[in-house]
């Protein structure tokens, strides 16, 4: 998993917690890197991803909604 940064250079997203999981002598993170190591089947279950993302998206459109009406 790679990411483009804003020089253009491809680079891996998680290259300091990387470097520092193996600094003390850790297995370093998997390819799929942060998100797949830490978030994906920890945050929300393996099998509902889809879900975890819809109930995502709904909380910031309320929260969107909410500071709008609040501006007004």
């Amino acid at each position: 998993m790679t990411c483009r940064a804003a020089s253009g250079v491809r680079r891996r997203p998680t290259h300091v917690e990387d470097w520092a999981r193996r600094s003390a002598g850790h297995p370093g993170l998997p390819a799929g890197g942060f998100i797949d190591h830490r978030i994906d089947g920890v945050v929300h279950p393996e099998e509902y991803p889809n879900l975890a993302r819809l109930g995502v998206s709904v909380l910031v459109l309320f929260a969107s909604v909410g500071y709008v009406l609040r501006r007004q």
